[in-house]
């Protein structure tokens, strides 16, 4: 009988000749080269086309053939025992009794021994290409970059201990003297139509990337089997049969799922861009005189006070880099859920206004990257939208299908991107499927908004990730209201290195300025005038914890907006509880991150309504209102406040939450009491014999930040900005200037002990940690399994540990028990835990989820096991708490519950 040879199958599911229904490895191979080379020819972007051109050293016609040639490659390790007798009943029923009775003489340790054929392809494929006449270690190089497509690289260890019979690459074994692999290697060839002069000579870590990326991206398309818009099993049908229109298939393919080639050369000017600003601001003119000058790569870096109008300047430029310099669209990465959701709002109304249908009518894809993103009431997923998803068994029986539809890898692929910043900073870790990332934003703009608010360790990785970046053609727009000398300067070094530059020292310029970078024109500074509407005199009143309360009621006797910013969730909700005895309940609101999602994104709409533009139609300011709110409002988010309350905080975020005092210009009328933009500190509790006591957890904040932001401020009843605004960060930022020899003696301690205990403790751990995970030098020589690690996943509890310093934080799912069984406490939906949920009931489950990253408490929580019947991706890594009738749950010594108004509230049990 013929040999067959099965890369998918339905398992148990016959064809009409009784045969298993199965999807012969050639048919995927052909079906992958071939979404690959429709990539290139029609979706990538120029930028990425001409950086794999310089990378393989070919371009052109060969470049498609060749990266679809080897794309196809990447499950020639399927054609091996260990992959084809997995599914015994399937193989032995395709490749024939004789194959499977070799399978079983072998014994039973050796054949449960591991053999991903991933790894198979990593062996087996460099003796193929090397009698192509590719060299050895280019052969080997490419061999594993196309087998790493499941997320990791393999070590040359690891396919040295490879079993050849597993492998089916033992040369006196009858896999390898019949040449099965070989003969299906040469039809992919022959069905590409490679040439000799169409083989690469070279592959640097720039291409590298993108052909994995490409491999893996192309992979997932084409292990679609839908008869419509995918690639229907093959079965029996002869090889030249079903190759007839295939190319027409991976079209298809790639129009189903939103791809279409972006729009290029059709620039437009500010003003068509944005026609509701009638004339462009200081810094928004800065960026129209310097975009004629920018090639790619290139960084600009933004800095300048809030409400200048930095969101507008970066997708002006994002956009002139796209229709001018063929970038391919951009990502927009922010610190948070809320700032993220924000910013979705504005870019979807944006590009609706930049493409109208009448011109453009071709998809525009814009989506959202967070965890919670498919929860957003009005976003629709865009990028896959294929008709359903179908159980198609790979390796360990996993379906493998459904990587197309994980949020957290495509939404990276979109052309048009919003979302957290961690999405994109997996890029530059070493992790699952790294390389899909920084595929994704190979070539594309890739805006980065309130950068200062990463700490050292996230900083560390975002600099390796500007390096990255700057290798792969993709410009940069970086955008701070404050930041530290230091910071600017490690931060454009960084992309200056992935450009194989050396930066000459930060020409100094005064403050709100536009820095930019480009290998051929090397840095140049330009500072602009601050806009009337952000100069101004800020108002500083230190108050004592015990006293400020009853001060607000007064102050907000005629009515007014004010904001309580709190350093962590719990002391938020204390404080919300405290304010009831002076504000009755219409007057106050809460605003934190531990709400459920099912109420989060209506209190982050209701905030915008409430405290949004005067322009906006739907803006109802109150009267007099209080919001309580944690750092998620002093983000991104366009909120205007007559009256601002904070705890301390370092002061490059105090300067940041000011700019929601008297944020809007156009607001005429404020109450009386209230027309001078103040700022209210919460003080430390001062012992002259004691350190200074910041009541605060020293998780939230560093202490000698802490400490060295109160000095500055300590005597200051005013602050002058922007004027002031370097002075201030300088202060607090540059390390090098010594203890104050004025200070009092116990205060010279504190400083000297705290300072030793950031630099030498806290400093050197977060950049220790941050090595240990970044990828390796973007220049550098490295082998491929450098750029992954094994056992790392991409749940979204991993991406937050990785790309964050801090506490553990875990997603919980609650469910209450009634005596009519269990129930969803808020939308009151019935459920069983006995059978696996749909997709509208894994969504319902989702809506009533938070993240808890209490100490201790997470930990107890990690340990609880999940229903079997949770096998979902999206709820595999949540956590399930039962609340009893009365609506608490007991874990250890921790109650926790649910509070409409507060959200989830967690107490120690005394």
């Amino acid at each position: 009988m013929t040999v067959k040879f099965w890369a998918k199958t339905g398992k148990g599911e016959l064809s009409g000749n009784g045969l298993p229904k199965y999807h012969p490895v050639i048919c995927h191979l052909a079906d992958t080269a071939a979404v690959a080379m429709e990539i290139i020819r029609s979706y990538l972007s120029p930028i990425a086309q001409a950086t794999l051109e310089r990378g393989l050293g070919i371009s052109g016609e060969s470049l498609i053939k060749c990266c679809g040639f080897l794309a196809g490659c990447h499950d020639l390790g399927k054609v091996s025992p260990a992959f084809q007798f997995q599914v015994s009943e399937v193989g032995k029923a395709l490749a024939g009794e004789e194959l499977y009775d070799l399978w079983q003489t072998l014994p039973s340790a050796i054949r449960k021994e591991s053999a991903p054929h991933g790894v198979v392809t990593a062996k087996t494929l460099p003796d193929f290409l090397v009698e192509l006449g590719l060299k050895r270690l280019l052969a080997n190089r490419l061999a594993i970059l196309v087998g790493g497509h499941h997320g990791f690289f393999p070590s040359a260890a690891e396919i040295n201990s490879l079993n050849d019979d597993l492998a089916g690459s033992k040369e006196d074994g009858t896999w390898f003297q019949r040449r099965f692999s070989h003969q299906i290697f040469d039809q992919l060839k022959d069905f590409v139509g490679l040439l000799p002069t169409d083989l690469p000579t070279q592959c640097d870590n720039a291409s590298a990337m993108l052909l994995a990326g490409l491999t893996t991206v192309s992979d997932w398309i084409a292990s679609n089997p839908d008869e419509k818009i995918g690639f229907p099993y093959g079965n029996d049908q002869p090889f030249s049969h079903y190759i007839t229109d295939l190319q027409t298939k991976a079209k298809k393919a790639l129009i189903a799922i939103g791809w279409s080639p972006l729009p290029i050369g059709k620039p437009l000017s500010f003003n068509q861009l944005f026609p509701q600003i009638p004339q462009p601001r200081a810094l928004q003119n800065r960026a129209i005189a310097i975009a004629p000058n920018l090639t790619t790569p290139c960084m600009v870096l933004v800095e300048a006070s809030m409400g200048e109008g930095k969101t507008e300047a970066a997708l002006y430029l994002a956009d002139y880099l796209q229709q001018q310099a063929s970038a391919g669209g951009f990502y927009i990465g922010l610190p948070t859920q809320a700032t993220s959701n924000a910013m979705f709002e504005r870019v979807r109304r944006f590009l609706i206004q930049r493409y109208p249908q009448s011109e453009f009518p071709g998809l525009i894809n814009l989506t959202l990257s967070h965890s919670a993103a498919a929860l957003k009431d009005d976003y629709q997923e865009t990028i896959c939208r294929l008709d359903a998803q179908v159980q198609v068994y790979d390796e360990d029986h996993r379906v493998v299908a459904r990587e197309w539809y994980t949020v957290r890898k495509r939404t990276l692929l979109s052309p048009y991107g919003v979302g957290t910043i961690d999405q994109a900073l997996m890029g530059a870790v070493r992790s699952k499927h790294q390389f899909v990332r920084l595929f994704g934003l190979a070539g594309r703009t890739v805006i980065l908004d309130e950068i200062h608010a990463y700490d050292l360790y996230t900083s560390t990785l975002l600099e390796r990730f500007l390096e990255w970046l700057a290798l792969l053609g993709s410009p940069v727009v970086a955008l701070s209201a404050t930041l530290p000398q230091n910071t600017r300067h490690r931060l454009i070094t960084a992309y200056a290195k992935g450009c194989n530059c050396k930066l000459p020292e930060l020409p100094m310029a005064p403050y709100p300025r536009l820095t930019t970078f480009t290998p051929s024109e090397g840095m140049a500074v330009f500072p602009f005038s601050a806009s009337p509407h952000v100069s101004r005199s800020l108002r500083l009143n230190w108050v004592n914890d015990e006293e400020w309360m009853p001060a607000l009621h007064s102050k907000l006797t005629n009515g007014g907006c004010a904001v309580i910013i709190c350093s962590t969730i719990g002391r938020s909700q204390d404080v919300f509880e405290q304010l009831k005895q002076y504000f009755p309940s219409e007057e106050l609101g809460l605003f934190h991150g531990r709400f459920l999602f099912i109420h989060r994104e209506r209190i982050e709409k209701d905030c915008i309504r409430k405290f949004g533009k005067p322009s906006d139609t739907e803006t109802q300011r109150p009267y007099k209102f209080v919001l309580v709110a944690t750092q998620v409002v002093e983000q991104s988010l366009d909120l205007d406040f007559d009256l601002m309350v904070s705890d301390l905080a370092p002061i490059d975020l105090l300067l940041q939450r000011s700019g929601r005092l008297h944020r809007h210009a156009e607001r005429q009328k404020r109450p009386s009491m209230l027309m001078e933009p103040t700022l209210w500190l919460i003080a430390p509790m001062i012992d002259p014999t004691r350190p200074i006591n910041f009541n605060q957890p020293g998780f939230i904040y560093n202490r000698h930040i802490l400490l060295r932001t109160w000095l500055t401020l300590r005597h200051r009843n005013s602050l002058t900005l922007p004027q002031e605004m370097d002075e201030l960060i300088e202060s607090v930022y540059n390390l090098t200037v010594p203890v104050p020899q004025e200070l009092e003696l116990n205060l010279r301690k504190d400083w000297q002990q705290s300072e030793m205990d950031y630099l030498e403790g806290e400093t050197h751990k977060q950049i220790t940690q941050a090595n240990a995970i970044k990828l390796p030098p973007a220049t550098g020589n490295h082998k491929p399994h450098e750029f992954t690690r094994q056992g790392d996943t991409d749940d979204d509890n991993t991406i937050a540990a990785v790309t964050r310093l801090g506490e553990k934080s875990i997603s919980v799912i609650f469910i209450q028990q009634t005596p009519d069984g269990l129930i969803l406490p808020v939308s009151k939906t019935h459920l069983s835990l006995d059978h696996s949920p749909n997709l509208s009931m894994i969504r319902a489950l989702l809506e009533h989820s938070t993240r808890i990253s209490k100490k201790g408490l997470v930990e107890e929580l990690l340990k609880k096991s999940n229903p079997p019947q949770w096998t979902s991706s999206l709820l595999r890594h949540c956590r399930l708490v039962l609340l009893n009738e009365e609506g608490k749950a007991f874990v250890n010594q921790w109650e926790l519950s649910l509070d409409i108004q507060r959200g989830v509230v967690i107490e120690v049990i005394q």
